[in-house]
């Protein structure tokens, strides 16, 4: 079974990370403040080891 937007392998969901992501820019008006862009990238790693996380090693 493939992994879900929703899934919960590596902590919080990838959809709450997502939100995440997405209210940091819309609360930005899309341009991003140095302590804006160090949560950015915060939340991208955080997403990224969610999704290294939910990947099957195919056998």
């Amino acid at each position: 079974m493939s992994p879900t937007p929703d899934s919960t392998t590596a902590g919080r969901p990838l959809s709450d990370i997502n939100a995440d992501i997405r209210c940091l820019f819309a609360r930005a008006e899309g341009r991003l403040r140095d302590d804006e862009r160090v949560r950015h990238a915060a939340l991208l790693e955080e997403w990224a080891s969610a999704i290294r996380a939910s990947v099957v090693t195919a056998a």
